[in-house]
């Protein structure tokens, strides 16, 4: 990548290298999970996601594990992305230092860690990175997500 940044400009000034392995950076860590019928993991909802086709969706009785996410309420999901219904809520466990999301149309999410609400994002176009959380080292913490119907969530990345 840096060989590629100083092809591309030769004047470019990058930090110094840092010696890791890319995997060293995010180790223990919750990797990217895409949020869609087409490469999702880790999902423990009831029923088994169906595609192209509104369903009502619960929580997993007995929660979620590390790195398990699970739909409550209303969504229709496709091969690319999630879109919200009528109480259309996310739970996700997870580890690391910060939780993001792509999301993409008009409305708002409530964010809950651990089961309190930490903050309520406005949510307006095209896909975009929202930061969920930003703790100061990685730790395990339990995500739900409540959706204005219409939002449409596509991938969560985490640091």
């Amino acid at each position: 990548m840096r060989d590629l940044l100083t092809q591309a400009d030769p004047a470019v000034r990058l930090p110094p290298a840092t010696g890791q392995k890319n995997d060293d950076l995010t180790s223990g860590r919750t990797p990217e999970t895409y949020l869609g019928t087409g490469r999702i993991s880790g999902y423990a909802g009831t029923p088994a996601l169906v595609k192209d086709r509104t369903t009502e969706y619960a929580y997993p009785v007995d929660g979620l594990r590390l790195n398990q996410l699970a739909l409550a309420g209303t969504w229709k999901t496709t091969y690319d992305e999630f879109t919200a219904g009528p109480d259309a809520r996310l739970a996700l466990t997870y580890r690391a230092k910060n939780a993001n999301v792509v999301l993409a149309g008009e409305g708002t999410l409530t964010v809950l860690v651990d089961g309190k609400q930490t903050t309520t994002l406005k949510v307006h176009g095209s896909p975009t990175l929202y930061r969920l959380t930003d703790d100061g080292t990685a730790r395990e913490a339990h995500l739900e997500l409540r959706f204005t119907p219409g939002l449409q969530a596509f991938v969560f990345t985490f640091g």
